[in-house]
């Protein structure tokens, strides 16, 4: 097959001599009488031609070289790039402190921390926290960090962050809940429970109603705005309750889901006629609908003022085992986190961008809507 393939080619470059090229349409002669010897081996090929008006001729053609691959420019190095000592990131940074009181609020620490671990992980920024229990002393925090989240429900210790250098972040916390404190140097994000209620009384057309508490702080408070309202409250401390005074009556709910569901469910059970049920942020959850029967809320009003979630951020707050959507004390940890982020990139330093709040007098200004229970699920009353 290689003989072939070189006579094939001495013949292109002695057509003029060996071989004559020819279209269908062309005149066929004869060509001139011609002896051609092929002598091959592996180094050489040798033509002999013996025409009769020729002398004997004899071509020797060199074996083919073979053509080498044509190299490639060599591949450019990438470039490496040495951070030396002195290199500075050109994100922002923070670093936070937490104080946190360990005996009151254990149960609720791993949810907080994880909230915080939340909010910062959707940011561009680098971020550290270091978490310190309540008898720290408070002048060296302070003196070590700038901004600090306190969760702390003693209120004298909250009233003593105003004597300290350092910002202070206040969950827990509504200002309305110091009526004699006036700093800058303290926030407070704490639902305000007064304005929940209030709105609720709304719906009241009676100068009476009932409430049902439990021994704890919140549902003090709770009760304590109720009756600021122009209104005869009887109290009844969960589970003592006489059944039969809640006919025909308004019934204010100053206790957590579970128990709020019993009461509910004992109602219905007994017959008892109530007007409406009442209850603000603490009942805002997903339990009193998974527990109770459609009858039993039937006639139940919820205040609430987690009012925007996004998206992002409560997907990671789940991711970490965390609720952010319902659990109010996490939503305000959030909303003053926003706060915070604002403030190291030099963003609005009165409007929480991702939940579409401002804050006024160091408070954020929460909206407060109304729910009833509908179909399994809460539902804005328009």
């Amino acid at each position: 097959m290689r003989k072939i393939f070189l006579i094939f080619i001495f013949n292109l470059l002695f057509a003029e001599d060996v071989l004559i090229f020819q279209t269908p349409f062309d005149e066929v002669t004869s060509p001139p009488q011609t002896n051609t010897t092929i002598i091959a081996d592996e180094k050489n090929i040798s033509i002999e031609t013996n025409n009769t008006e020729q002398n004997l001729t004899k071509i020797t053609i060199s074996k083919i070289p073979t053509i080498s691959k044509i190299p490639l420019p060599p591949k450019p190095q990438e470039e490496t790039i040495i951070l030396d000592e002195e290199f500075v990131s050109i994100k922002p940074s923070l670093t936070l402190a937490v104080i946190i009181d360990k005996q009151k609020l254990f149960k609720f620490i791993p949810s907080i921390l994880n909230s915080i671990n939340a909010y910062f992980l959707n940011k561009d920024i680098e971020f550290s926290f270091k978490v310190f229990p309540k008898d720290t002393n408070l002048s060296e925090i302070s003196n070590n960090y700038s901004d600090i989240l306190v969760y702390v429900t003693d209120k004298n210790y909250i009233k003593s962050l105003k004597e300290f250098n350092s910002t202070f972040y206040v969950p827990l916390y509504n200002k309305k809940d110091f009526s004699d404190i006036n700093t800058t140097n303290i926030y407070f994000g704490g639902i305000d429970f007064q304005n929940q209620i209030e709105k609720l009384s709304f719906y009241i057309d009676d100068d009476k109603a009932v409430a049902i508490n439990e021994n704890t702080q919140i549902s003090n408070t709770l009760f304590k705005y109720e009756n600021e309202l122009n209104l005869s409250i009887t109290p009844f401390d969960y589970p003592y309750i006489n059944y039969n005074e809640l006919n025909n009556s308004f019934i204010f709910f100053n206790t957590t889901a579970g128990k709020t569901a019993q009461v509910l469910s004992n109602i219905t059970a007994k017959n008892i006629d109530t007007k409406l049920q009442l209850t603000t942020q603490i009942d805002y959850n997903p339990l009193l609908i998974e527990i109770t029967q459609p009858e039993d809320i039937e006639k139940l009003l919820i205040a609430n003022s987690i009012t925007k979630v996004p998206v992002i951020i409560e997907d990671v707050n789940l991711l970490l085992d965390s609720d952010i959507k319902y659990n109010w004390l996490n939503y305000s940890t959030s909303v003053l986190l926003n706060k915070i982020y604002n403030q190291i990139t030099s963003s609005d330093e009165f409007y929480m961008n991702d939940f579409n709040l401002y804050i006024f007098n160091n408070q954020i200004n929460y909206k407060t809507k109304l729910y009833q229970i509908i179909n399994g699920a809460f539902k804005p009353i328009e």
